[in-house]
């Protein structure tokens, strides 16, 4: 794949293997923290759309 990349592009070769690094980057971040995460934060983040805010003050 990236030999793919090193042969197809001429000139840009540093924008477009660093704008792939940053992509892959950024969603490798995003998995381990997703699997690094509690159970009861991603519960509680999970119901926050569906809370009614007068229920919970008293209203």
């Amino acid at each position: 794949m990236f030999k793919q990349f090193l042969d197809k592009v001429d000139g840009n070769q540093g924008y477009l293997l660093s704008s792939l690094g940053i992509f892959m980057l950024f969603f490798l971040l995003v998995g381990i923290l997703l699997l690094t995460m509690k159970k009861d934060e991603i519960k509680y983040m999970s119901e926050l759309p569906l809370k009614d805010d007068q229920d919970e003050r008293g209203n």
